[in-house]
């Protein structure tokens, strides 16, 4: 028998939330911290004199929350309430390019319409942009250039040879996008917490929270600059659902 009754939780194994049709919504497995916070509300009892003689408690609470050391993607899908999606999607690319003999050549292929997929490069200045170049189709005058494949052909003697030009343009790449739509919410997920736990005799054990109805907060902050960005997740437990089942959440210990 496993005996429960003094166990230290050493570490958060990974998080897992599936949906209602149990498809895998998303594992955290590199968890830095983490928490089930209980609330209740209670109210005194008073009889005569105020003297206190029980207590109504009411409206029980668990609010889970953890950190994760990375970005998960179907998590910030569950936050959001929208899919992690596959496929070809335009980014914005930025390149700075050397001009030779009235030319310059660019790395990625840019998309749009013929005759504008590039529309504006600008000379580099030093922390600034300069000059502004428009497109054309035969680079006919002077602040004009043509672009074809991947070279940009300017007008004669218009740019020096070796003048750095900033080339702005939109490319289409193999990717995976979350988007925050501002007509869906964040989603309801059954939510497996898995720990590591000791008890007092160092027997190893396994645990896991259960929560069958996670509902993920929709307001969150991912921070980026002089630290790595961590990815913090919070849901509220439910009661009820398609079981009616009044539990917040099981703990199950196993060896």
């Amino acid at each position: 028998m496993v005996n429960a009754d003094k166990l230290i939780i050493t570490e958060i194994d990974q998080i897992t939330c599936f949906n209602n049709a149990n498809e895998l919504e998303f594992i955290m497995d590199e968890v830095q911290e983490g928490s089930v916070n209980n609330t209740q509300d209670k109210e005194d009892i008073t009889g005569r004199g105020g003297r206190k003689i029980g207590s109504l408690k009411k409206n029980k609470g668990v609010t889970i929350s953890a950190t994760s050391g990375v970005v998960v993607a179907g998590a910030l899908a569950a936050q959001t309430g929208t899919d992690v999606e596959h496929g070809t999607f335009k980014v914005r690319k930025t390149e700075i390019v050397s001009v030779e003999n009235n030319k310059a050549t660019i790395t990625g292929t840019p998309v749009g319409s013929a005759g504008s997929e590039i529309g504006y490069v600008y000379i580099k200045e030093k922390n600034a942009l300069g000059k502004k170049f428009s497109q054309d189709a035969t680079a006919s005058a002077t602040g004009k250039f043509a672009f074809s494949g991947k070279d940009l052909t300017f007008f004669e003697s218009d740019i020096e040879d070796g003048t750095e030009i900033v080339v702005f343009y939109d490319e289409e790449v193999e990717s995976a996008k979350v988007s925050n739509d501002s007509e869906k919410y964040s989603k309801v997920l059954k939510m497996y917490i898995d720990v590591t736990a000791q008890d007092t005799c160092d027997n190893l054990y396994h645990g896991q929270f259960i929560v069958e109805r996670a509902d993920f907060n929709g307001e969150f902050e991912l921070s980026m600059g002089g630290d790595p960005t961590v990815h913090s997740i919070e849901a509220e437990s439910l009661t009820g659902g398609c079981s009616g089942s009044s539990k917040l959440w099981d703990f199950i210990v196993y060896e």
